[in-house]
C-alpha cells in the first residue's frame, strides 16, 4: 500500500499541475531539458500507478486462492513491485531521448 500511495502522490504532484499548467499557459517556459524531465516523471508516475495497483490486485489474487502458500509472498511481492517500478521506469524512457 505504501508503493501504491507514492505512485499516487507522485501522480498528484507531479502530473495535475504540469496539466494544470498546459491548460492555463499553453507554452512551456523551462526549457527543454526540463521538459524531458517532468514528460518522464509524469509518464512513469502514471505507470507506477497502474502497475503497482496490478501488483495488489496479483498479491489478493495468490492470497485468496492460495491462503497456505505465503511462505514466498513477501519475496514475489517485493520482486513485482520492483518490477512495476522498473517498467514503470522502462517505459517513460522515451520521454527522455530525442
Amino acid at each position: 500500500m505504501a508503493h501504491l500511495a507514492a505512485a499516487d502522490l507522485l501522480v498528484t504532484v507531479v502530473v495535475m499541475p504540469l496539466d494544470a499548467a498546459w491548460n492555463v499557459t499553453v507554452q512551456w517556459y523551462g526549457g527543454e531539458a526540463a521538459c524531458r524531465a517532468l514528460m518522464f516523471l509524469k509518464l512513469a508516475a502514471m505507470y507506477a500507478s497502474a502497475f503497482v495497483t496490478v501488483v495488489i490486485a496479483l498479491d489478493r489474487h495468490d492470497a485468496i486462492v492460495c491462503p497456505l502458500g505465503a511462505r514466498g509472498a513477501a519475496r514475489r511481492s517485493r520482486a513485482m513491485l520492483g518490477a512495476a517500478w522498473g517498467m514503470s521506469a522502462v517505459l517513460a524512457l522515451p520521454q527522455v531521448g530525442g
